[in-house]
Order: structure tokens, then C-alpha cells, then sequence
């Protein structure tokens, strides 16, 4: 199955594909990793969104948040479906939210809060930690950034 990649502001977002946006971030995040924390936050209205889609179903999603205050770019709410693990959507999506960082270029560095079990698929990506783990709705995480242009070594 060849998932399509899509970019939008949230002002293009129709009230469907944001419901579907909304339950797939909850069925993963709060359902399946019982995480309760406050999925909306207030952010969504000045991101980018990305979404991985197949004949209306919607199989992976993220946002691209503009830090001013930070003076990056933060990759967030990065999640797969269940059925779109193991099928290398995870690559996908990195390199939509890498590249579309790097086409606006109005930061200089990416960041991101990753789940401790998954930093070294964001090392793959050349993100390095920063600072120690912390507990963000029961599950440990760490700040991880990379420059917005990088070289694998």
C-alpha cells in the first residue's frame, strides 16, 4: 500500500480529517500508552500538519510547531497507526517534517521530546539528547535536537 504524503495549515483542515487527526493522536498516545496528558494544547492552530493517507484513512501524523521563543522548529505528536508499524512510515515522516523544515528555513535547529525507547531511531536522524529523561504523562521522555541541516557521519 503506498501511502500519500500531505502538508496543511490547520485553517485547510476540514472538520473530518481533524477528527481523524484527533482520534488516531488519542488511540495511540492516550489509549493504547495510557498517557493522560492534554493532547490539545493550543498549538495546533500555528503548525504545520502532516498527514500519511491511504483512500480517506489516515495512517500517520505530525506537526511542525514554529518555537520563536526557542528559535526552532519542534517535531511533535509524531505517531503511526498500529497497522502502519514495521512498513518504514516512521522513515516516511521524518524525512516530510526534516524537509519541510529545511524548505522554510526560519530556524536554525530541530527539536523534539522522544520517548526514551525511541531515541535511537531519532539518533538515526542525527538528534542528540538534551538534558536528562523526565516523565511527561507516564511515560519517560528526553529533549532531543539536531541542526536543520546535518550530515550522517
Amino acid at each position: 500500500m503506498k501511502l500519500q504524503t500531505r502538508w496543511c495549515k490547520y485553517a485547510q483542515l476540514d472538520t473530518l480529517t481533524l477528527e481523524r487527526i484527533l482520534a488516531l493522536r488519542q488511540q495511540v498516545f492516550i489509549i493504547e500508552q495510557q498517557s493522560i496528558y492534554a493532547d490539545i494544547d493550543g498549538l495546533d492552530p500555528i503548525s504545520w500538519h502532516v498527514l500519511l493517507e491511504h483512500e480517506q484513512q489516515l495512517f500517520g501524523y505530525a506537526r511542525l510547531f514554529p518555537d520563536d521563543e526557542g528559535k526552532c522548529y519542534r517535531l511533535q505528536r509524531i505517531v503511526l497507526a498500529k497497522n502502519a508499524r514495521g512498513m518504514g512510515q516512521g522513515k516516511a515522516l521524518m524525512e516530510s517534517l526534516i524537509g519541510k523544515a529545511q524548505s522554510l528555513q526560519d530556524y536554525p535547529d530541530l527539536q523534539l521530546s522522544a520517548q526514551v525507547h525511541l531515541q535511537d531511531f531519532y539518533r538515526g536522524w542525527g538528534f542528540t539528547p538534551k538534558g536528562p529523561e523526565y516523565d511527561d504523562g507516564g511515560i519517560l521522555h528526553v529533549d532531543m535536537h539536531r541542526p536543520l541541516v546535518w550530515q550522517p557521519s
